[in-house]
């Protein structure tokens, strides 16, 4: 499928279903996970229909779709759910802010799941459906993201396996949250080290460095600040979806997304710093370029003035009749020099 203007979706009906993310062709994985009564059963969805609800009163099915570049597996995985349209058509459009929707039959929570990638940070938008007895998550590439949890199910005794939907959809949020702590480790040593190269030595490519630093905390940071709202209305405003034993782990994750903003401001203020530091270590050569050119120049100005005034070609110069004219001329020279030195000296500027 080819890849998606925004533009293209100018003028057209609300619940208009389009892919706005980059040009994928990987086929979608859609894997299907059902818990009841502590058990579960694990499978690779053959049809869309394996997605459909399951008819066990008391069970929960999480159907985990791997790519939302094919609209058409989208729509028909979210009818099953009597899903509203406009959530639909926000699904494959993968720019979107994080936010919580509430529906008749369920909520919609999107957000940005970050990780590291060969040295660079990376993210891709994450979608969650939730409702009674099912839990449906997308993601746009075709790595299974919730592998960790996937592997929590499999342990007996998990509270996961107690079958409660809110609380699988916990463990998904906590786990793009914890992601976020390793993105702002690396981001912390990336500054870290920054910072020690900007005092060893600036560059014009550790100032490129920097910026790109700041450009992703930018981004991240336009991500995480509306996720705290969107936690904070899981655990206040949807009774009904969220169980009162489990909004105690709600307020956990809001501790979790409230320390990651914390972290982001403090490491803005560090790039900040380290902006400082570099003009202020670029104006600090500038200066003493300027001192040099300045002792040279306040040097050699009487002498040019000088040899200026005897290089002239009038006949009657009295002082080009004496022997000794040279010599001392020159030995005059090199006093002046030798005292505006010594004075340059004493006042530190060589």
């Amino acid at each position: 499928m080819s890849q998606e203007d925004p533009k293209d979706k100018v003028g057209l009906a609300p619940g208009t279903i389009v892919h706005t993310g980059k040009e994928r062709h990987h086929e979608v994985k859609i894997f299907i996970t059902e818990i009841y009564n502590g058990q579960i059963r694990e499978y690779a969805a053959d049809s869309i229909d394996d997605c459909s609800p399951s008819l066990k009163e008391g069970a929960t099915k999480w159907v985990h779709v791997m790519g939302v570049h094919d609209v058409a597996i989208v729509e028909q995985i979210c009818n099953f759910y009597s899903v509203h349209p406009l959530v639909i058509e926000d699904i494959p459009s993968v720019g979107q802010r994080p936010k919580i929707e509430l529906m008749s039959a369920g909520v919609y929570i999107v957000l940005r799941k970050y990780d590291i990638c060969v040295e660079d940070v990376q993210s891709e938008q994450v979608s969650i459906v939730f409702g009674k007895g099912y839990v449906i998550s997308f993601q746009e590439t075709s790595d299974d993201i919730f592998d960790p949890i996937h592997d929590r199910i499999r342990q007996p005794g998990e509270r996961i396996r107690n079958g409660c939907p809110d609380y699988l959809v916990y463990a998904l949020l906590d786990l793009i949250v914890d992601k976020y702590f390793v993105v702002l480790e690396y981001i912390g040593d990336t500054i870290e080290d920054l910072e020690d190269q900007l005092i060893a030595e600036g560059s014009t490519e550790m100032l490129t460095e920097i910026y790109k630093l700041k450009r992703t905390l930018l981004i991240f940071r336009r991500h995480i600040w509306p996720l705290r709202q969107v936690v904070l209305k899981l655990q206040r405003d949807i009774p009904m979806q969220v169980k009162e034993e489990n909004l105690v782990f709600m307020r956990d994750l809001y501790d979790h997304v409230i320390r990651v903003t914390d972290h982001v401001e403090t490491y803005r203020e560090s790039i900040t710093g380290m902006l400082d530091i570099y003009l202020s270590k670029v104006s600090n050569k500038m200066n003493e370029v300027m001192q040099v050119l300045t002792v040279i120049s306040v040097v050699f100005i009487p002498l040019t003035l000088m040899a200026s005034i005897y290089g002239m070609n009038w006949q009657w110069m009295p002082e080009l009749d004496f022997y000794y004219g040279y010599p001392v001329f020159m030995a005059f020279m090199f006093i002046i020099a030798a005292i505006l030195f010594a004075y340059f000296r004493r006042i530190g500027w060589v």
